[in-house]
């Protein structure tokens, strides 16, 4: 038994912050990388109200 009353908090912290610790996605292929520079340009869409 943890002679510090705080040590068993100070743990389940620490295994908290573990848990929820965001996790890096996998890249299994280097081409699909988003492209640099500003995404292609739309047009707007014309509306047909009348």
């Amino acid at each position: 038994m943890p002679s510090d009353p705080y040590a068993v908090l100070r743990a389940l912290l620490r295994a908290e912050a573990v848990r929820n610790a965001p996790k890096p996605e996998p890249r299994t292929e280097p081409d699909a990388q988003l492209p640099d520079g500003p995404p292609p340009h739309t047009p707007p869409k014309e509306q047909g109200g009348d």
